[in-house]
Formats: structure tokens, sequence, C-alpha cells
């Protein structure tokens, strides 16, 4: 494959495939434990255990219980479509009404929002986020404040400076030369001028 960015190497935490679960089912019906099939397959026994329990189902009207790696894939689809990253945000719908009158009335920056939430009594720590969170929200447009009104914000470089590497170093510079030479008194401190170059 001409691709330097695939790997074909099974990670650690990385999620069941469609040919490990088929295999699964080939094993089983091949009298395997489970414990052989976790050591063939180079997984943990549980998930090898969990899998097989997700994918059985029952056949010939509930009188066998059988692992099906179409099913086990099926309820695999089904809890991927729950798992997703949630926000705290309409939770807090009053936090974040609090934030935005503060902001746009008396000018208060974000920390002061976070801060002063909690210091005053006015909402309690698990009704509030934190203010990385808050710019977070303000990235992402869930509040109404952008990052133009973040005066501050817009001046910090977040970007790390580059270094160049393998810069070729082509001796001191002219202005670190010393005092002495200004005064013209030695012999052998020319003017630029008065260099010839070499001529093509």
């Amino acid at each position: 494959m001409d691709n330097p960015d695939y790997s074909t190497e099974r990670r650690k935490g990385q999620h069941l495939t469609n040919e490990e679960r088929h295999n699964i089912e080939v094993h089983l019906k091949d009298g395997w434990s489970i414990y052989q099939i976790a050591k063939d397959l180079n997984r943990p026994y549980n998930t090898v255990k969990n899998e097989i329990a997700r994918g059985t189902v029952l056949l010939y009207n509930g009188k066998v219980k059988r692992y099906k790696s179409s099913a086990g894939y099926a309820v695999y689809l089904q809890h991927r479509m729950s798992c997703r990253k949630r926000y705290s945000r309409f939770a807090i719908s009053d936090f974040i009404r609090y934030v935005e009158k503060n902001f746009h009335d008396n000018g208060w920056s974000l920390d002061a929002c976070a801060g002063r939430a909690i210091a005053d009594g006015e909402f309690s720590r698990d009704r509030t986020v934190c203010t990385k969170t808050l710019y977070n929200y303000v990235d992402i447009r869930l509040l109404n404040i952008k990052n133009i009104d973040l005066p501050y914000k817009l001046r910090r470089n977040i970007k790390p400076k580059k270094v160049r590497e393998n810069k070729r170093i082509l001796g001191t510079s002219i202005e670190e030369r010393s005092e002495i030479i200004k005064n013209r008194h030695e012999f052998g401190h020319w003017e630029i001028d008065t260099v010839v170059g070499s001529k093509n």
C-alpha cells in the first residue's frame, strides 16, 4: 500500500473490526474457548467476552443461543450513535445568559463572569463552567460573543515560533564588529563598495 500515513498495526484500545468479529463467530463454532479466541486475536479476555454477550442471539424459536458477527456489529453501531461529546451549554442556560449580560453591559471579562458567579453565590459550581470552557464556547459559536469582542485574545500569538532547522551560518554578523573598526585607523577594514566580487 503506497500510503506512508497508513498503519496496519493494532493500537491499544482500538475497536473490534468486522474481520475480528467474523473470526470470533468461526472459532466459537469450532468449539474454542473465550480465552483461546482472545489469545488468537491478541485481545483482552473481557473484550471478547463482552462482544460475545452483545452479539448472542436466540435461534430456532429461542431454543439455541449463538453468536452472530452481524448482530454484534449492529449493537456496536447502535451504541456508537449515542457515543459523542455532550455539551452542558443548554443545562446551564441561566449562567450563559448571566455571562452574556455582564460581558456586554458591564464590560466584564469571561474570567470575571465565571469567578463572580460563584463568589457572589448566584450559581453553584455544578451549574457553571470554567473560564477555559467559556472561551471554547466562544470559538464554536455557542455564546453570543465573538472573538473580535475579546481584545486581548486577538493580541496573543498562540502559535509557537517556528525555528528554522539547518539554517546556514555564514559567520559573524557585521553588526557584531568591534568599535575600533569604525575609527578607520587600522589597515584592512574595507568598505563594501571597494570589494570586487567574482564575475561570471
